[in-house]
């Protein structure tokens, strides 16, 4: 089952402690609660009128509030589950939407507020959401918890179910007249992860002139997946993921005068990637029955000395490339500590400044490289390789900005922000090869050759400063514009010798309208020059326009709208680069009253992007042409316009009705549409999903039956379909209907 819980490794010691300290917290706090207090809740009348504190009487409880030695509280939980009918693919639907039948703790949600803060002892206030536990793909909880001026404490666990097999993806696309025709059914990269995520951040003293800050953040992904490796074959290999990320930031904040905080951080991150790999698909033998794998890409386009792959049917021909074995591992382990300084204050009259500085000095390290494959390379007759090594690359990052505002005049203020961004990342490896030469898969690998020792060393560096200065105008009360000039140096360079200078020149425009009380129009317009890109997508020129219009002629009724293009080219020789997203939007909202409501949106998005590619390909696409012998080093270098147009429609409309005081009922319609096509380099590729529709209705009932009861019935269809041929492979369109029914409980 593609949402099956995955085993799970060792090492996860500090998540589990982490955790643990997250539920103990929620433990403690509920039972501090409860220790006095009776099982059953009281119902606590309103207070008489008598000499409090105002914040007391503010948080009195009200009539019907229940209240636990002295903490006001709320809980819901919604249980039930979900049902659900699909046809088509299955793959692509958990790719998609990945909702299973079965039961679910749908919902759950804690509240408790201390109705004299005086008395609390842990805290003030403390709540708690959770939702989707029970097999859905994504699963949070949250803990929020505050004591005055004290702390306050904010965590999350979330659990999210990574997916992926979209077939196209990666795919060969074996033609049907291969001999033999062995298509690729799933992603050759197919992925079934899990990410876990903890975080929890605790502010001390929040409110007083000196507060710290803790923080720890916990990331880890997990799980099989599929990836692909080309020694002669492309072999198909099973990926363990396993990477995970560990953060702590301890930080202090100084509010010395009213208005104005120094703050100084210093984070610590550590990655630990121990991710490896090993051959899959051994799915023919050899003669001698040992079994092989002839990779992803079995066709009948075989080059000698392997014009026949099978000697007799299901027997491999052992002068073919062809993997016995491969297995691969590659340690990482990454330190990457920081530290910040940042200031802010608008103490001084008419004056804002703020500014940061920033200093991070990372190291990673790869040691203990181990490769092995073992099996056939016929052009070089190659039967066996061993590769070891290490690597080792820092990178050392000096960031920081100050900006200042200057309220010149009433109605006049000036902005300047100086930016600057200094990096530089010196890497060394060292590799060692040691290669075992054989004529046939059937004779072990010969003597090994001189082991080969490769010393590498490389570099990128980068400088980039900018400036930004704006000027802002109060025309009238109804109309503001700013007018804006910015600076961009940038200088790279690397171990190849190059050197890049990059310098932008920037034009801004804003502008705010509001031709009447109910009517507000913003405009922007940024559009830059560049002498140089460093790389062929980079613009030299762009434009960006925005316009964003709202319009209220009711308290009842609003409208929307959003015009947002981006346009940017990079025509230099054999680049010619060309592109733009053309975004246009409109939304309306109908509320007369509580009983009804209407929202509609509508959005064109138009994605297009064409760049020269030059290419070597066998057989040539039919739009290629003979392309200059400055493009690829090739017998025949191939050129095309590398085109992708990607033109997409949304649209959603929801209503609301609550027909009767215990009935409410909404539902609505959702569709996203596609209508494409990009440059086809190989002849057997399908436009899939770039010709495709996502649609999903959807309609919920809830009925009161009592004031701490409702009943619930949602009921969601999911269709995709694509509009072009399938391809030498399966279908990818489905259709899932996905019913949940619950009972919401509140106390």
């Amino acid at each position: 089952m593609r949402n099956a819980m995955l085993p799970v490794s060792g090492g996860l010691t500090i998540r589990k402690c982490a955790f643990a300290i997250v539920t103990m917290m929620c433990l403690v706090a509920t039972a501090a609660v409860a220790q006095v207090a009776p099982a059953a809740a009281q119902t606590v009348p309103a207070p008489a009128a008598v000499a409090q504190p105002a914040v007391v009487a503010a948080s009195a409880p009200a009539p019907k509030d229940k209240v636990l030695h002295g903490y006001i509280v709320h809980q819901t939980i919604d249980l039930g589950g979900h049902i659900v009918q699909r046809s088509g693919s299955g793959a692509v639907y958990d790719t998609m939407v990945n909702l299973q039948s079965g039961p679910r703790i749908l919902s759950y949600t804690l509240d408790l507020r201390a109705v004299d803060p005086s008395h609390a002892i842990l805290f003030d206030r403390l709540s708690t959401n959770s939702f989707g536990y029970g097999g859905d793909p994504n699963s949070v909880t949250t803990l929020n918890m505050s004591k005055g001026k004290i702390y306050d404490l904010r965590s999350s666990f979330r659990r999210d179910r990574q997916y992926f097999d979209y077939d196209l993806f990666s795919n060969p696309l074996i033609p049907p007249t291969s001999v033999p025709y062995v298509p690729i059914l799933d992603s050759p990269h197919l992925y079934n992860t899990v990410r876990r995520m903890l975080d929890i951040n605790l502010t001390l003293a929040p409110l007083s002139v000196i507060s710290g800050r803790l923080s720890f953040s916990h990331n880890v992904m997990e799980g099989p997946s599929n990836s692909t490796i080309h020694v002669g074959a492309e072999a198909l290999l099973t990926q363990f993921t396993r990477n995970s990320t560990d953060s702590w930031d301890i930080g202090i904040d100084w509010k010395p005068v009213a208005r104005t905080t120094f703050s100084y951080d210093e984070f610590i991150s550590h990655y630990k990637g121990d991710t490896s790999w090993q051959l899959t698909g051994l799915n023919y033998q050899l003669s001698n029955g040992t079994p092989v794998s002839l990779g992803i890409d079995i066709s009948s386009l075989w080059a000698a000395p392997c014009a026949a792959p099978f000697i007799t049917p299901g027997i491999v021909n052992p002068t073919c490339n062809a993997f016995l074995s491969y297995t691969r591992t590659a340690p990482t382990r990454t330190l990457f500590p920081t530290e910040q300084i940042l200031f802010q204050s608008a103490t001084l009259p008419k004056l804002t400044m703020n500014g940061r500085f920033l200093y991070s000095a990372a190291t990673s390290n790869l040691n203990n490289f181990n490769e092995l494959f073992n099996g056939f390379e016929s052009r070089g007759t190659l039967r066996q390789t061993l590769v070891t090594g290490s690597a080792r690359i820092r990178r050392i990052n000096v960031n920081g900005d100050a900006s200042a505002t200057w309220q010149i005049a009433p109605k006049i203020a000036v902005t300047d922000t100086f930016n600057f961004w200094d990096f530089r990342m010196p890497g060394t490896n060292t590799f060692t090869t040691t290669n075992y030469a054989g004529a046939s898969l059937l004779v072990p690998p010969g003597p090994a050759t001189a082991p080969v020792t490769t010393l590498d060393s490389q570099f990128i560096n980068q400088k980039t400063k900018t400036n930004t200065l704006i000027a802002e105008w109060d025309v009238t009360p109804r109309v503001r514009a700013s007018l804006g000039y910015r600076y961009r140096s940038r200088i790279i360079t690397d171990a190849g010798g190059d050197f890049i200078p990059i310098h932008e020149h920037w034009g801004l425009f804003a502008s705010t309208l509001r031709p009447t009380s109910q009517w507000r129009v913003n405009f922007n317009v940024d559009a830059m020059y560049a002498d140089n890109a460093f790389t062929r997508i980079s613009p030299r020129q762009l434009q960006h326009y925005i316009v964003r219009t709202t319009y209220r002629p009711h308290p009842w009724l609003t409208f929307d709208g959003t015009i947002n293009i981006r346009e940017s080219r990079d025509n230099v020789q054999t680049v010619n680069h060309l592109e733009h997203n053309r975004d246009f939007s409109f939304g309306t909202s109908i509320a007369p009253s509580e009983r009804w409501s209407l929202d509609v949106n509508y959005s064109y998005d138009s994605v297009y992007s064409s760049t020269v590619e030059c290419y070597a390909s066998t057989p040539a696409p039919p739009t290629a042409e003979t392309a200059p012998p400055v493009c690829v080093a090739a017998a025949t270098p191939l050129q095309s316009t590398g085109y992708y147009n990607a033109p997409t429609q949304f649209f959603s409309a929801g209503f609301m009705w609550n027909p009767v005081k215990r009935l409410h009922m909404n539902g609505g319609y959702r569709v996203s549409a596609v209508n494409g096509t990009s440059d086809m380099i190989n002849v057997r590729q399908v436009n899939g999903s770039l010709q495709s529709h996502f649609q999903s209705p959807y309609a919920a009932v809830d009925f009161d039956l009592m004031p701490e009861w409702t009943w619930k019935a949602e009921f969601t269809h999911y269709g995709y379909g694509e509009g072009s041929p399938v391809g030498p492979t399966l279908p990818r369109n489905f259709r899932g209907n996905v019913s949940t029914i619950a009972v919401h409980y509140a106390f």
